[in-house]
């Protein structure tokens, strides 16, 4: 891990983002680039000028001097750069600069709203989007231990999403070499709450579970623990993490071909609106 893509908090915010990639960086060595963004719709209007068209130019003054403040409080790695970004739209900006620049983690604060569930919409369109993989930060209130989860797709007849739970564990793996944390895998049969034939669902549900390992195993990641849970997917993996106080869960994006080819799954998109930590979105 060689570039970390670091967006910003506003300056009233707890520098969440930052203080992951910062850790991260430490151990890997990773550079950061870190982007501040500020934008004022009216700036954008060309009829006006005079005071109101100031406002750009004193907006970004006031954002460069935070971001030295910054650069002050927290020491960056060698070779790390902090821009402020006028753009009104952070996905795009954010494939645009992907496009032109190597980089191989986004590692952002979500706007995470308990009380309802789910992220806010620049989280859900980067989510959707971004060819590498996110890191969505959340502050909680519980202690987190250091374990990592995989949640894994138990549709393992599929090529595609065999290759996207490996890419899942082998990132999870190497994030837990450099975290210091144990990786552990859950993957969620979904079933109904009545089973009509229970043998027959056991006996199926362990060739699953046979098949799954198999595909850590093919994977090379060393994975401490498989948790094999049945129910209901969005809520049995989160129950494990939350059980656990893992501090991350790493999820695949889904694989559908054709035009809908960047978005999540039903499935997937369940899992990360009730997820209570830290989620990276493996695509």
């Amino acid at each position: 891990m060689q570039n970390i893509l670091v967006i910003l908090d506003k300056p009233k915010h707890e520098q969440i983002a930052l203080e992951r990639a910062l850790e991260l960086a430490q151990k890997s060595g990773a550079r950061l680039q870190l982007a501040s963004f500020v934008y004022e719709p009216v700036a954008s209007i060309p009829m006006l000028s005079g005071a109101v068209l100031d406002v750009r130019d004193q907006l970004q003054t006031e954002r460069r001097q935070w971001l030295d403040e910054l650069q002050q409080k927290y020491t960056l790695p060698e070779g790390s750069t902090a821009d402020v970004i006028w753009h009104h739209d952070i996905p795009s900006w954010a494939l645009s600069y992907l496009a032109d620049n190597p980089v191989d983690l986004v590692v952002k604060t979500a706007q995470k709203q308990f009380a309802r569930g789910g992220f806010g919409s620049i989280d859900w369109r980067l989510i959707e989007s971004l060819p590498v993989p996110l890191w969505l930060a959340v502050s909680t209130h519980w202690v987190k231990r250091d374990r990592i989860v995989a949640a894994l797709d138990p549709a393992v007849e599929n090529t595609l999403h065999v290759a996207l739970n490996q890419r899942a564990l082998k990132l999870g793996e190497q994030l837990g070499k450099l975290l210091g944390a144990e990786l552990e895998a859950v993957a969620c049969v979904p079933a109904t709450d009545e089973i009509i034939d229970l043998d027959a669902f056991r006996e199926q549900a362990g060739a699953l579970l046979q098949t799954i390992d198999q595909v850590i195993a093919d994977s090379g990641a060393e994975c401490k623990k498989t948790h094999f849970v049945t129910g209901k997917p969005a809520a049995e993996v989160n129950r494990v993490v939350d059980r656990n106080k893992a501090r991350m869960i790493l999820v695949g994006r889904g694989v559908r071909k054709g035009p809908k080819g960047f978005l999540l799954g039903n499935t997937a998109e369940r899992i990360l609106g009730r997820a209570n930590t830290d989620v990276v979105i493996v695509p």
